[in-house]
């Protein structure tokens, strides 16, 4: 286990100061990446996929935030972060139902979500155990979207869908990191490393997400050429 790592700075006690420079650092990435899905994209899928970096940044905020006055503000706002980073995943999960062409199978996907989000910010609260967090993220990633954007890609055999696949794949090697507690010292932990490596990996995933964006824009008919086709 690794221990937490302390500097004293004008007679406050901060913890872990690395790993909260790299939430920081994480966080703004994320609020970038979904500023531009949000603004650059107009189409409900890139909307729905820019919360899910929005509430990234809010979650990287308040953790990177909370762990560096853990003395002073105790489990509770750790915990917040956590369930932000939670809803981050249910707006990810959203974004791909846009992809699933039945209503009946999109209605039932929805309440699945929805019923997985409520027992998701009942254990954490219960068992205040970020294990909880991995598991919900795991499941939500690669038991929805991932199938989600898979099924997609070999139905309409466009390779844009896969690519999401595969960077949520790569996400994988942070989380190893992270729980296999890979360290290089007492101030690099496995905190900072996972948080470094998510950078490019999450840089990644945007991209995916843009070009399904950008793909989606150029199949769907606009209103125009719609008018034309009914005179």
């Amino acid at each position: 286990m690794i221990e937490h790592t302390y500097i004293d700075f004008l007679g406050w006690e901060l913890a872990d100061p690395l790993t909260f420079l790299t939430d920081i650092l994480m966080g703004s990435f994320c609020a970038y990446f979904g500023h531009r899905l949000f603004h650059d994209y107009k189409s409900k899928y890139a909307r729905l996929a820019s919360y899910f970096f929005l509430f990234l940044s809010i979650s990287a905020f308040l953790g990177g935030s909370a762990h560096l006055l853990d003395l002073y503000l105790g489990k509770t706002p750790r915990l917040i972060a956590w369930i932000f980073q939670g809803f981050s995943i249910l707006f990810f999960q959203l974004a791909s139902l846009k992809l699933v062409g039945s209503s009946r199978i999109s209605l039932f996907l929805r309440v699945v979500m929805f019923a997985l989000i409520g027992v998701f910010i009942f254990q954490v609260i219960r068992m205040q155990h970020f294990d909880i967090v991995k598991m919900y993220s795991i499941a939500g990633l690669m038991g929805f979207v991932s199938i989600i954007h898979l099924f997609k890609s070999v139905r309409e055999k466009n390779i844009v869908y896969l690519r999401v696949s595969l960077a949520i794949a790569v996400l994988a090697v942070p989380a190893m990191i992270h729980s296999f507690g890979v360290n290089f010292n007492k101030w690099v932990d496995q905190n900072v490393i996972s948080h470094i490596i998510l950078l490019p990996c999450f840089y990644l995933l945007y991209n995916c997400l843009k070009n399904v964006a950008i793909s989606r824009k150029k199949t769907q008919p606009s209103l125009q050429s719609m008018l034309l086709k009914e005179k």
